[in-house]
């Protein structure tokens, strides 16, 4: 909890003064009066006034920020300070004030993903086993080379080419690689860095039919709703940490205890154990398990937990040596300064174009609006990326920026973009638009805003609300 929420209070706070600080320093270069930069809302919990006047704020609600700027019609400017009122710029000088702040969280996205290439940091390629053992041609796991025809090196690409056809009736095309199971999980077992991944006969294209393919928002994820999974390495259940006060503390069960079977039945591997402890939440089984290299029986009473679905789901309060990826299955692209900065600008292009589109399918009705997330999905993710990483953290944070600026841009009275939609039409037409007009968007945009602010923070909160009632 203290790890989610000091991450989404860092994350949130560092991508708003960016974003305010794209207004104020185009503000300050077109010669505006800069009265209050806040980063956050409500009572101040840091003040400063600098030389030029200007008021720093930090407030202890970083959910959002402004930048007030000297404006004739709410203030009583002096005859000397006219030429630095915002409201008296040109307007294409008050454009370019309003635009920089969503394209500096766009360059800051960039920048981020930027690092991200630079670092070379390991993913795991993606190689895929079907849920249902039966499941036609994938009888071995299989490496995902590419999605309709765009290369899949890593998870993530994975993911963004999945999420491009959110909404669509139509097929996804796959190039498939067969692997060698008992030999990759030789790998996994004794890893060397000369293993190479054991692919069986040539590539195959396979592909899937959707229809309105996830429009509905649910808890599965895109590659499960395709029946698939990722593969795991069938690693031994060897004990490495005992939760306190745990099913497997209360039983007698130590660290550096190897579990065998439970009820009789051989257990392979940690994949298969999962799966037999999920199924028999608060039932008593009994554990095989070597200890010294003394085989014992151990009776267990399971505990359990229930999910955002309403399961009961079996515990037993135990964590395992940690998977050893085999260096065959992980991609490690380490790219120079100046690639890997373009690498970083496209990606934040092409996550923008993703988001635009993710939208407009939602506003033609092709993708529930259950897809909306709030503040405690956001906390959640915050708080899962820092737990893998840096550079986990650091592209999460780049994805949040990207949605911050292409959500500011849209054309919707009270945001960056409504604005710019004034403004233009000042251009064209050479009048500014009268100042009732924009009071009735103003109040059109805070209901659509608020509205949508409501349906996410719903959203957020109907798992445990159903999980509440039953």
């Amino acid at each position: 909890m203290v790890i989610t929420i000091l991450t989404t209070i860092f994350a949130l706070a560092v991508l708003v003064t960016v974003h305010e600080a794209g207004h104020y320093f185009v503000a300050r270069w077109c010669g505006v009066k800069v009265l209050r930069f806040s980063v956050g809302f409500g009572r101040p919990i840091f003040t400063k006034l600098g030389k030029g006047g200007t008021e720093y704020v930090f407030a202890w609600l970083p959910l959002g920020g402004y930048v007030r700027m000297l404006d004739s019609r709410n203030d009583a400017v002096a005859v000397s300070e006219l030429n630095t009122a915002f409201d008296l710029k040109s307007p294409w000088q008050r454009i370019a004030i309003v635009v920089a702040g969503p394209l500096v969280n766009l360059l800051f996205a960039g920048l981020l993903y930027a690092v991200v290439q630079v670092s070379g940091t390991p993913q795991l390629i993606p190689v895929a086993v079907a849920l249902d053992k039966g499941m036609s041609g994938f009888d071995a796991p299989q490496r995902i080379l590419a999605i309709d025809g765009h290369e899949t090196p890593t998870w993530e690409a994975v993911n963004i080419a999945l999420a491009k056809r959110i909404g669509e009736t139509a097929n996804i095309s796959f190039l498939l690689q067969g692997l060698d199971e008992p030999a990759l999980q030789d790998q996994a077992v004794a890893p060397n860095e000369l293993d190479t991944l054991p692919a069986l006969g040539a590539p195959v294209e396979r592909t899937f039919a959707v229809t309105r393919w996830m429009s509905a928002a649910v808890q599965s994820s895109p590659m499960a709703q395709l029946g698939l999974q990722p593969w795991r390495p069938n690693v031994p259940i060897m004990l490495d940490q005992i939760v306190p006060q745990g099913s497997a503390e209360l039983a007698g069960l130590q660290v550096a205890d190897k579990i065998v079977a439970i009820n009789q039945q051989p257990m392979a591997g940690y994949s298969e154990f999962v799966a037999f402890i999920q199924s028999y939440a608060d039932m008593a089984v009994s554990v095989t398990l070597e200890r010294d290299s003394q085989r014992l029986e151990v009776p267990v009473q399971l505990g359990s937990y229930t999910n955002e679905l309403g399961e009961r789901i079996g515990l037993i309060g135990i964590g395992v040596a940690p998977v050893s990826w085999p260096q065959s299955m992980q991609f490690e692209q380490q790219l120079g300064l100046f690639a890997g900065v373009v690498a970083g600008g496209q990606q934040a292009l092409d996550m923008a174009a993703l988001t635009l589109s993710f939208l407009g399918r939602m506003l033609q009705g092709l993708v529930s609006i259950e897809h909306l997330s709030g503040p405690i999905s956001i906390a959640k993710i915050a708080g899962a990326s820092a737990e893998s990483g840096v550079i986990a953290y650091i592209s999460f944070m780049a994805y949040l920026s990207v949605s911050l600026g292409v959500l500011n841009l849209l054309p919707v009275p009270m945001l960056d973009g409504g604005h710019l939609v004034y403004y233009l039409v000042e251009v064209v037409t050479g009048r500014k638009v009268p100042e009732h007009i924009q009071a009735i968007g103003l109040r059109i945009g805070m209901a659509i805003v608020f509205s949508v602010m409501i349906i996410a923070v719903s959203n957020d909160l109907m798992p445990y609300f159903n999980l509440i009632l039953g």
